[in-house]
């Protein structure tokens, strides 16, 4: 599978809004692929893949994630119940979003907004590293991935959720970026 050919998944014909859609899609998946899709627990528990493999950090009032995905991995993600940013460290991956399909080339890095979920294949191997906050210190995952990810959205409440990223932009770095 490509980008492209993830676009053509992406745009088979199913006219829904986004959510409805990557849910959509995941049925679809799940239904014709069912030996091929990791699922725990009726999709109430997070999945750690045999397609990847995790390292996970803690400090005060943080949790890093650290995740190594191999190339031709496609994948649903959780539902974010926090912003967080996504750091692609190495490696190349296309996923989903509300603008269609978009690639990430390492290194760069995205801001999650509350109630993502994508759909993801990875064009190459990669590494990602997400920063979550976690203010009570929890170092159990599964008690940080009941706070931080939803499996299906009954677990996602919507109504506490907004986008809570704004950016204060450095008036001579821009300018500096401007001259390259």
């Amino acid at each position: 599978m490509s980008k492209n050919e993830l676009e053509k998944i992406w745009n088979c014909g199913i006219d829904l809004p986004y959510r409805e859609k990557v849910e959509e899609l995941q049925r679809i998946v799940i239904e014709n692929f069912p030996k091929e899709v990791d699922i725990n627990n009726n999709s109430n528990k997070v999945v750690y893949p045999t397609a990847t493999k995790y390292n996970h950090y803690f400090s005060d009032g943080l949790y890093i994630r650290e995740m190594f995905c191999e190339k031709g991995y496609f994948c649903f993600t959780v539902i974010h119940n926090t912003a967080n940013p996504l750091f692609l460290m190495s490696g190349k991956v296309a996923f989903s979003s509300d603008d269609g399909v978009e690639t990430l080339t390492a290194p760069t890095f995205v801001l999650t907004k509350p109630g993502t979920k994508r759909v993801c294949y990875w064009l190459e191997d990669s590494v990602i590293v997400t920063v979550h906050p976690n203010p009570d210190g929890l170092t159990d995952l599964e008690e940080i991935e009941k706070k931080m990810f939803s499996c299906n959205w009954d677990q996602y409440d919507s109504d506490t959720k907004e986008d809570v990223w704004q950016m204060l932009e450095h008036k001579e770095y821009q300018k500096k970026i401007d001259k390259i």
